[in-house]
This record gives structure tokens, C-alpha cells and sequence, in this order.
């Protein structure tokens, strides 16, 4: 019975996010200002430049010629953060009416994780190109669209691992741990972040661009992202590397005894 229960809570999870991808595939302005007002209120403290409201369209900063529309919500992130939430740890609460819980902390808890996150990434795509501008003898390396998609990857990738990182932390029941103090935690675990960010945002739109045949812009979009990702992920691994290694030789090791 427990596991049915926790699987229509599974299945409830992805109906939620079914349903938000249809809105937000049909959202404009207007009907996103719960969350572009929020976000660009946090963006505005972040950089200092104030934007103004114009129907239909987002928020306008005019001297910036920059426009935090419909597309810069974040929606994409919030249902990928919501679904990681809920599907990587309601296994560990106990109890259905705990894990409801978790499953409906797990929408709002990513929603703010979401305006944070990106009211920053929003603040760098304002800035960096500006100081990338200044450096007049600097070569261009990417294109505006190629930055911009290089900065998300940047501020998103390691957010939704710190994100991973913390619900983690906070569904450990010590005195029920999911692996035996002998058994390491399987090396899989630690990269499911990575999988959950990587699947939706490069390896669904490159299947579908490889089958669409659209061979022209893959550099433009899917090469930022898998650059970016790339340079993370192995600084991820070192970082998993010398964490290990440091819980290692803070292992007591039993003393040989003498003959």
C-alpha cells in the first residue's frame, strides 16, 4: 500500500509539471507577473537598473535595450528543480501524508530557489556583456546568443547541484541511513543533479534538432552548454574527489596488532 501511495505522489509530480510546461507554452506577459514582477524586483536590487512594466511585452529597460520577457521566468528551471525535489527524495519520508508534504514544499521551495537564481543569472547577462564590450582588443569568442545561453548553463548547472546537495542533507534520517556504513554511496548518486539538469536542457533539444535535421544551429545553443557543463561537471568530480579522500583519512583505521 506504501508504495502505491508514494507512486501516485510520483505520478501527481509529473502531472503538475506536465500541466506547467502547457501553460508555459502558451503564457504571455501579463499572465506571468507572479513571477517576472518578483524576479525582476531581485534583479533590479542585484544591478542596480530599474525596469519599467509594458503590457504584453515584460519588463523594459530602455537605456540597456534589455526586456526581462515571458522567456527569462525561469518556468524551465522551476519545473526541473520541482521534479528533481520531489522524485529524488520523497522515498525517504516517511509516512503518506509526510511525503504529501515534502511533494507540496518541493513546488514553492524551487519556485524561490527559481527567482533567486535567476534574478542572478539575469544580472550577469546585463553585466558581463558590458564588461566583455570594454575590453575593445578582447577577441569575441561567442556570439550575444551564445553568451547568453553560456551564462545560464553557468548559474543554473551548479545551482541545481547545490539545490540536490541541501535537500540531501535535509532527508538523511541517521538512524535509517540509505546505505550501511560499509557500503559507499554509489558513485551514480552523486552525478543525478547533472542528469537532471543535462537531460531537458541538452539532451532532449539535441535529439530533437538531430531529427529535425537542423544541423546549422547547434552551435548555437547545444555547444555553449555542453562547454559549459563540461568545465563543471569535472570540477565537480575533482571536488567529489578531494571530499572523499578527506573523509578517508578522517576514517579510524583498526591498528594492526602486534604478534
Amino acid at each position: 500500500m506504501k508504495n502505491k501511495k508514494t507512486a501516485a505522489l510520483y505520478l501527481l509530480a509529473f502531472l503538475i509539471v506536465i500541466y506547467l510546461k502547457h501553460y508555459a507554452d502558451r503564457a504571455g506577459s501579463d499572465s506571468l507577473l507572479w513571477i517576472l514582477r518578483p524576479t525582476t524586483w531581485w534583479t533590479s536590487l542585484l544591478s542596480g537598473h530599474s525596469f519599467t512594466y509594458e503590457q504584453g511585452t515584460g519588463y523594459i529597460n530602455h537605456n540597456l535595450r534589455f526586456i526581462i520577457a515571458p522567456a527569462c521566468a525561469g518556468l524551465k528551471f522551476w519545473m526541473i528543480t520541482s521534479l528533481m525535489l520531489t522524485c529524488s527524495f520523497l522515498h525517504r519520508i516517511e509516512g503518506p501524508k509526510k511525503q504529501l508534504l515534502w511533494l507540496l514544499i518541493c513546488f514553492p521551495a524551487a519556485l524561490a530557489a527559481t527567482i533567486f537564481t535567476n534574478g542572478i543569472r539575469i544580472t550577469l547577462s546585463i553585466t558581463l556583456p558590458q564588461i566583455l564590450q570594454a575590453q575593445e582588443n578582447l577577441p569575441p569568442i561567442l556570439t550575444p546568443a551564445q553568451l547568453h545561453t553560456a551564462i545560464g548553463t553557468l548559474v543554473y548547472f551548479p545551482s541545481l547541484i547545490l539545490l540536490y546537495k541541501l535537500a540531501d542533507h535535509l532527508t538523511q534520517n541517521p538512524e535509517k541511513p540509505e546505505n550501511p556504513p560499509t557500503s559507499p554511496n554509489p558513485l551514480w548518486k552523486k552525478y543525478l543533479p547533472a542528469l537532471w539538469y543535462l537531460t531537458p536542457v541538452l539532451a532532449l533539444p539535441l535529439l530533437s534538432r538531430l531529427a529535425h535535421r537542423d544541423y546549422k544551429n547547434l552551435t548555437r545553443y547545444e555547444l555553449p552548454v555542453l562547454t559549459i557543463s563540461t568545465i563543471i561537471l569535472l570540477l565537480y568530480t575533482l571536488l567529489l574527489l578531494r571530499t572523499s579522500k578527506k573523509a578517508h583519512n578522517n576514517t579510524p583505521h583498526p591498528q594492526p596488532t602486534a604478534k
